[in-house]
């Protein structure tokens, strides 16, 4: 039993890399300011999260493509293998957050930022692959 839940968790961890891998490819700035847009939406991460994890087709209709406002506990600060900057929101207890791309740009405020702060970002609901994905974002 333990070897199959080992195997599992390995799987797990490889799909998670992977789409998270495939699923920035495309993470890049396609050059939107979105800085002085107005949100269409302000939400919490968790409910985000939940939105999605509800129900997918419905948070897409919601969420997908629109500016929105996210406010949230930061869970990671890192790169992706593309080399893109995210921060995750947490957005679930276990599994999933809300994963932000940030353009070159803002290399000096996302090194700045630490597990556990709290703050807002937004940015462009792209739907959920593992996390829910938020493009072109800035932190406010």
């Amino acid at each position: 039993m333990k070897k199959i839940f080992k195997h599992l968790l390995s799987l797990i961890v490889v799909l998670s890399f992977l789409i998270i891998a495939f699923g920035s490819d495309n993470q890049k700035s396609n050059g939107t300011e979105i800085s002085t847009k107005e949100p269409s939406f302000t939400v919490s991460a968790n409910k985000l999260y939940s939105d999605y994890k509800s129900n997918g087709v419905s948070a897409d209709v919601k969420y997908k493509g629109k500016v929105i406002k996210v406010i949230g506990v930061v869970n990671n600060i890192d790169r992706d293998l593309m080399d893109n900057i995210y921060v995750t929101l947490k957005g679930d207890k276990y599994f999933g957050d809300i994963q932000c791309f940030f353009s070159e740009g803002y290399v000096g405020k996302a090194s700045k930022l630490y597990k556990g702060k709290r703050i807002t970002v937004k940015g462009i609901c792209n739907g959920k692959l593992m996390n829910v994905m938020l493009n072109d974002c800035v932190i406010e």
